[in-house]
């Protein structure tokens, strides 16, 4: 099974976060964190650079990334004609925080900047559907979270599968054939700790304060999410 990791940091993002290579390594490593029965294939989406069809690889994993669905970039365009064609396919898609959030968007639902600002660091959110690929059922998960955009409205076909206070509809599944999560299980401590370093001004001083504590509050469930997003990616889309 051949996955496409769709890459949607630009050019001149990529060394705000010490990817130990590439963003599309570091998503690679957070799928091979468990045993996962796959092949990979990037491309640099962000960079005009698409598959030749939706039917290039079996399923799609789309990235994060420092854009917002509701940028006039022409690249981010095509990335929802991707997305809706690869769902016309039944070719399943993975979202991850932007990856999430221009899902959505694409399959008719909406994103944009919450009002509440931005949300950084360790994290939890409360599981509160259960679905046969999610293994090892906990009632909360945690994840490191780095964002301020948020889904505001889930497609109509959406199943909400969990969220918090703070990011209501962190965590969803359309139809068995895209699965969204506003977190980001790919990031390493490491990973949260340089994000967070030089970035006070802009989150704002409390904020800052808090993700910065949040490190030493535990450990993401990045494992279990990998996890899940195997077990997702190797059900049939017909289930």
């Amino acid at each position: 099974m051949k996955i496409g990791i769709l890459d949607a940091f630009p050019p001149d993002e990529l060394n705000t976060v010490s990817w130990n290579d590439t963003p599309v390594d570091a998503y690679i490593r957070f799928i091979e964190s468990v045993e996962a029965p796959f092949e990979y294939e990037g491309y640099r989406v962000a960079q005009g650079e698409f598959p030749e069809s939706p039917e290039a690889c079996d399923a799609y994993l789309i990235t994060g990334s420092p854009r917002g669905v509701y940028d006039s970039q022409p690249w981010i365009t095509d990335l929802e004609r991707f997305i809706q064609d690869c769902y016309r396919a039944r070719i399943k898609l993975v979202g991850i925080c932007f990856g999430h959030q221009i899902l959505a968007h694409a399959l008719g639902g909406h994103a944009e900047k919450s009002e509440k600002g931005w949300d950084v660091g360790l994290h939890s959110f409360e599981i509160n559907t259960h679905k046969d690929w999610m293994t090892d059922m906990p009632d909360q998960c945690s994840l490191y979270f780095v964002h301020q955009d948020q889904v505001m409205e889930l497609p109509p076909e959406a199943e909400l599968l969990g969220g918090n206070d703070f990011c209501p509809n962190l965590f969803y599944t359309i139809d068995n054939r895209a699965l969204g999560i506003q977190g980001h299980p790919e990031l390493t401590r490491e990973n949260m700790v340089e994000i967070l370093e030089g970035r006070e001004e802009k989150v704002g001083a409390e904020v800052h304060r808090n993700a910065v504590n949040s490190l030493e509050n535990g450990a993401p469930n990045n494992q279990l999410l990998a996890q899940w997003v195997v077990n997702f990616l190797t059900t049939s889309s017909e289930a």
